[in-house]
């Protein structure tokens, strides 16, 4: 074991030109939670635009027919203005793109133009009526697919990504996996209109950058939060399970019920997944150290109390999985998101079909439970930080009871609440979602209490175990789920809500908030022969 002493008179003085008044942290802080929340919602988007892939999918379909109906009476000149003109609307509307624009000039070059373009009528019209016969149509099992690959993505992924970013560090590694979010989200519409599997495998991609994102948490708090503050960038971090739907319900409510459509979606969410990690690319470091914007100052107090932290020391896997505080911690993570993927993958299925919200407001009303949760993780966890009259131990259990228990406890009521209440419906769902926000002081407080320096290894695995929950949320739903009635999800939340409670009891049982004994560092002794 290596133990690295930071001598802080060593330390080069470094005098920025800018510091973001000593707090350049706070810009990282910001920075990563933004990249991590939209690596998530490139995956939410087909949550949402599931609902409104099979309508206005007859534009083309209809400008096909004017173009019929108008070749009759249009000159050489205006057949040509015409062909452009409709062929825009039906090249933003379907497959086979490039082709179809080569067909287009290829007939306005030629002098047979009135026979090819008859011709290419025919042909588009028989593309449009695959497309207006529902090939974006998909059954319950498809539906649960589309949603589940996402997480076996990320599975597949997990462990390799934990080596990457060892070897090359978070910076290069989260970089390339958010720009292949970027190209994977911006190409589903083009591989949806392919076909079933072919959206199937670029769900698959999309997940694979879902797997960087607890990693990150643990990365960026052990080495760019000050110790006393290690719960509120636990907090604010964790938010971009919040800040993604935020964003991606509402934009994707009103873009599928725009002229623009639902591709649009997709696009505009890859655009901005772009900027963020150019961004991130250009603006973060691995170590504060090595930050242009951190003063000698800031530097000091974030490495205040790291000086004898063991660096490279070999993770004690037997120790930790056989520690009951440990298995409490993952224990409580299943529970934690399972109701957190529950929610956030099927809150706008549920508002539009089960409570009869319409489409347009089903977005809005799925990211104002989001909106409550961030707001209470942040006011969490600087009032986790804060508490110090109750011990560790009670804080974190009591904010574990708030956390599980509270979700479990609006799950059961949302199993009792009647299609004909909507907005009590729409207020449970905001409750059960709001209340989880005290989970950044329980159990990933502990977790990073009781194995400090090797709770990389202990994220890891909740990063695993988030894939598992997205994973087992639709198989769970589509046992029960078939036509959307409230008897229906009445199985769903009350298998949610007796799981919460359960992981909560074991939590309080076997939690634990102090430093296990594997993580203490053992004193070298040195050797004297005797002779």
């Amino acid at each position: 074991m290596t133990v690295v002493a930071v001598d802080f008179d060593a330390i080069d003085a470094k005098n920025p030109k800018f510091a973001f008044a000593n707090r350049t942290r706070y810009v990282i802080l910001v920075l990563a939670t933004l990249c991590l929340s939209i690596i998530l919602s490139n995956t939410l988007t087909l949550n949402f635009t599931i609902i409104c892939m099979n309508r206005n999918k007859t534009i083309a379909a209809n400008a096909t027919e004017v173009v019929i109906r108008e070749r009759r009476d249009t000159s050489a000149i205006n057949l040509t203005t015409l062909i452009l003109e409709r062929h825009k609307e039906l090249l933003d509307n379907q497959q086979r793109q490039d082709a179809l624009l080569q067909e287009t000039l290829a007939i306005i070059k030629d002098s047979s133009a009135k026979e090819r373009f008859t011709d290419l009528i025919v042909a588009t019209t028989h593309l449009e009526e695959k497309i207006v016969e529902g090939s974006y149509s998909y059954s319950q099992t498809q539906k649960s697919q589309l949603f589940s690959v996402v997480a076996i993505g990320a599975l597949v992924a997990v462990y390799p990504t934990i080596w990457l970013i060892q070897y090359f560090g978070p910076r290069k590694v989260v970089s390339a996996y958010g720009f292949l979010s970027a190209f994977s989200t911006a190409l589903i519409p083009l591989f949806a209109s392919w076909g079933f599997w072919w959206l199937l495998f670029m769900r698959f991609v999309q997940g694979t950058a879902l797997s960087v994102c607890l990693n990150v948490i643990g990365y960026v708090t052990a080495h760019w939060s000050m110790l006393k503050t290690n719960a509120l960038f636990i907090a604010v971090l964790t938010c971009f399970f919040q800040v993604g739907p935020i964003f991606t319900m509402p934009i994707s409510g009103m873009l599928c019920e725009s002229d623009l459509g639902w591709p649009a979606v997709y696009y505009v969410h890859a655009v901005i997944t772009v900027i963020l990690f150019v961004l991130f690319a250009y603006f973060y470091r691995d170590a504060p150290h090595q930050h242009r914007n951190v003063s000698e100052r800031e530097l000091g107090k974030i490495q205040r109390g790291k000086e004898d932290m063991p660096q490279r020391e070999p993770v004690p896997y037997r120790a930790i999985l056989t520690s009951n505080a440990i298995w409490a911690v993952w224990i409580s993570a299943l529970a934690n998101f399972s109701g957190i993927q529950i929610t956030m993958q099927y809150s706008p299925t549920y508002l539009n079909k089960v409570m009869g919200f319409p489409v347009e407001m089903t977005g809005l009303y799925s990211a104002i439970p989001q909106v409550f949760t961030f707001i209470l993780k942040v006011i969490a966890g600087i009032l986790s930080d804060k508490l110090t009259c109750i011990r560790p131990v009670v804080s974190v259990k009591l904010f574990n009871t708030f956390a599980l228990g509270g979700m479990g406890t609006f799950f059961f009521a949302m199993a009792y609440t009647p299609s004909t209440a909507p907005m009590l419906g729409l207020v449970l769902l905001s409750c059960c979602c709001t209340i989880l926000g005290f989970n950044c002081g329980a159990f990933f407080k502990s977790s990073q209490l009781v194995a400090r320096h090797h709770n990389h290894f202990i994220m890891g695995n909740n990063s695993f175990i988030n894939c598992l929950a997205t994973l087992l949320a639709p198989v769970i739903v589509s046992a029960f789920v078939q036509n959307d009635t409230t008897e229906e999800w009445w199985w769903v939340w009350m298998i949610h809500g007796v799981a919460l409670y359960a992981a909560n009891i074991y939590f309080c049982i076997f939690g634990k908030a102090e430093p296990a004994e594997w993580t203490k560092v053992k004193p070298k002794t040195n050797r004297v022969a005797v002779a």
